[in-house]
């Protein structure tokens, strides 16, 4: 229905509910042929734009009508005029986590593994999230301890990481060339492997390999050194970790006067030494230490210490059974508060 049409009715409708008199003709006729006063013809002007206000009204409601709906209505209200709810995108909470990460450090006269938690904040947390973080730790060697490092070039990324059958595949870039020997290109493939079952094992995935690509190629080798053509696994941990490592408090950590010191390791007799020196260079505490398992297996223990505010290094070595040297020695440096 037009504009116009609803105004005709819209006069129609008040025009039915005018009564008209029997002899309203005459009535009509006197007051034409009477002289009107100036009151009179100033109240019927009134009249007039009273009327002509009424209609301007009338034709002011029934062009609004006549628009559509969603245009006469404010912006941000429905075709009920209530508030209507706008689209937006949900972006999940990003999550926050500790991750492990393998480094290479020489000990012994060979490069060897190390392993520090790190914390990692993820967009997603999945599991090729995870190791895409861990991998990126890795590769940038950004260790807390000096002492270990990561023989990866400088530059090197992970273009991609992918789970299937058992099998963590990690795309690399940046990784092709590199002139190392082959003993720290081992450790470099080991640093690898180890790091990405480490991440799969904290959330209970067991892997069966990794496979590693680089620029999103398989490679026969890595580097000229190491094969790298089938589905990796971990070295035999004797050959590959550190004989003796301080796991925690790990270097920089800042602990309360009464905390627990971590170590682990494989060494003759499950004996280790954990000596503390103070920021002075003098040795404050000193103690053997008894791990759950000796030598050639892999043991562990968990020592309580306390200490007066300060800074300290923590040192966990074992003594040869040849000549009493000090072998394999591990230190971080701590801040007690």
């Amino acid at each position: 229905m037009t504009p116009e049409e609803l105004l005709r009715r819209a006069f129609e409708a008040r025009a039915d509910r005018v009564q008209v008199a029997p002899d309203a003709l005459g009535t009509i006729r006197r007051r034409i042929e009477r002289r009107r006063s100036p009151q009179r013809r100033a109240f019927t002007w009134g009249l007039a734009y009273v009327a002509t206000g009424t209609a301007a009204a009338v034709a002011a409601v029934v062009l609004i009508v006549g628009v559509p709906r969603e245009q006469a209505l404010p912006p941000g209200t429905g075709t009920g005029g209530t508030p209507t709810q706008s689209t937006t995108t949900t972006v999940p909470p990003s999550v926050a986590t500790r991750l492990p990460v393998y480094y290479v450090a020489t000990s012994g006269g060979r490069p060897v593994l190390y392993r520090e938690f790190h914390p990692a904040t993820l967009a997603a947390d999945t599991l090729p999230a995870r190791i895409t973080a861990a991998v990126g730790l890795m590769l940038r060697g950004t260790a807390a301890d000096a002492d270990y490092t990561s023989p990866w070039p400088r530059g090197a990324s992970v273009r991609g990481v992918r789970v299937e059958g058992g099998v963590a595949t990690v795309d690399l870039a940046g990784a092709a060339r590199n002139d190392v020997d082959a003993a720290t290109a081992r450790a470099a493939v080991q640093q690898l492997v180890w790091t990405v079952t480490a991440v799969t094992a904290d959330r209970g995935t067991q892997t069966q390999g990794v496979r590693v690509l680089l620029g999103g190629e398989r490679a026969p080798q890595l580097w000229g050194r190491v094969d790298i053509s089938g589905d990796l696994k971990r070295a035999d941990a004797n050959q590959t970790l550190a004989r003796l490592w301080l796991i925690s408090p790990q270097q920089g950590d800042t602990v309360d006067r009464r905390f627990t010191v971590h170590i682990a390791g494989s060494v003759p007799e499950a004996t280790v030494i954990l000596r503390v020196r103070s920021s002075a260079g003098a040795v404050v505490e000193q103690q053997p230490v008894t791990l759950n398992a000796g030598a050639p297996s892999r043991g562990e223990a968990m020592v309580q210490l306390t200490l007066p505010p300060g800074g300290y290094t923590l040192e966990a070595y074992f003594e040869s059974l040849d000549d009493g040297s000090e072998q394999a020695l591990d230190d971080h440096a701590v801040t007690v508060r």
